[in-house]
């Protein structure tokens, strides 16, 4: 079974993706970037989906575009979904983008079309 991995703040999104998600792959959650990275290392998702406005990135000083390059640079296989809440901010250098508020249906399209175009196996 695939696994996805999802690093969202807010709860009812988290959810909704979880829901959308649980019946046909792995989800696991992430509750911040560090813990993220180790499940990335050590349970070897196919897929991310990160919370463009996650507080971590303001406290850190890092962004969601530094966050994609740093997991694109060393996983570059691992496709990254990345979930914003305006479409001002485009450039995030994933793979697919969704805008709040998530649609049950655009999650699961958006992931079957990034998972069925690789056929990667870890």
């Amino acid at each position: 079974m695939k696994r996805i991995i999802i690093l969202n703040e807010d709860l009812e999104t988290q959810m909704r993706m979880y829901l959308a998600l649980s019946t046909r792959y792995k989800v696991e959650i992430a509750e911040d970037e560090a813990m993220l990275m180790r499940m990335i290392r050590r349970k070897k998702p196919r897929l991310i989906f990160l919370d463009g406005e996650y507080s971590g990135y303001a406290r850190e000083g890092k962004s969601i575009t530094k966050t994609v390059r740093k997991i694109k640079k060393k996983y570059n296989e691992l496709h990254v979904i990345a979930v914003l809440n305006s479409h001002a901010n485009k450039e995030t250098n994933s793979d697919h983008v969704l805008y709040h508020p998530v649609n049950e249906k655009d999650v699961r399209d958006a992931v079957q079309s990034l998972l069925e175009l690789s056929p990667l196996t870890f």
